[in-house]
């Protein structure tokens, strides 16, 4: 996967980022934070290409790469879902266009959760979280219309393959 070219206003707040990646993990949440809520806040930085669809379901465009963290533009086509999991590393996101539905979860096993909240995010919302956890969720596009999210991961892209450590089936709960 190329990385992808982006401004030099983008690229500075990337690098800036990858630095406080190598910093406690507050000061690296609160710097996650603060950028994605200036990607929010300025999506006409973001490479429109990155921010559309390739088919049904969600897509993952990479925004930027490096071996300590990746950045994504995930885009939500309506009825898109992803399994109940937690994550291997860091897990930062932010909301620019849509609803998403975010549903926690409590593991009852290694292979199953229930359902112990849910929330309807707009844009603007931004979550972050270490992998320290527990922190299982699931986000679902249940609206009408496509939504994007930016997601901050601590983890390379060209060594791991996604930022999922475990997924769970839904028990009734």
């Amino acid at each position: 996967m190329t990385q992808p070219t982006v401004s030099a206003e983008v690229a500075a707040m990337m690098a800036d980022l990858a630095v406080s990646a190598r910093r406690t993990p507050d000061a690296y949440l609160a710097s996650a934070r603060t950028t994605l809520l200036r990607l929010l806040a300025r999506p006409e930085l973001l490479d429109p290409s990155r921010l559309t669809a390739h088919g049904e379901g969600l897509s993952r465009n990479l925004l930027f790469g490096t071996e300590a963290l990746s950045v994504w533009a995930m885009v939500w086509a309506p009825g898109a879902i992803t399994p109940v999991h937690d994550h291997h590393c860091s897990c930062c996101f932010g909301l620019l266009r849509g609803t998403l539905r975010e549903t926690w979860y409590r593991a009852i096993s290694d292979t199953h959760a229930v359902a112990t909240r849910d929330a309807v995010r707009t844009p603007g919302f931004v979550a972050c979280m270490m992998p320290s956890g527990p922190n299982l969720h699931r986000i679902a596009n249940d609206g009408p219309e496509a939504a994007v999210s930016i997601h901050v991961y601590g983890y390379d892209h060209r060594v791991q393959a996604s930022s999922i450590h475990r997924t769970y089936a839904v028990a009734a709960g």
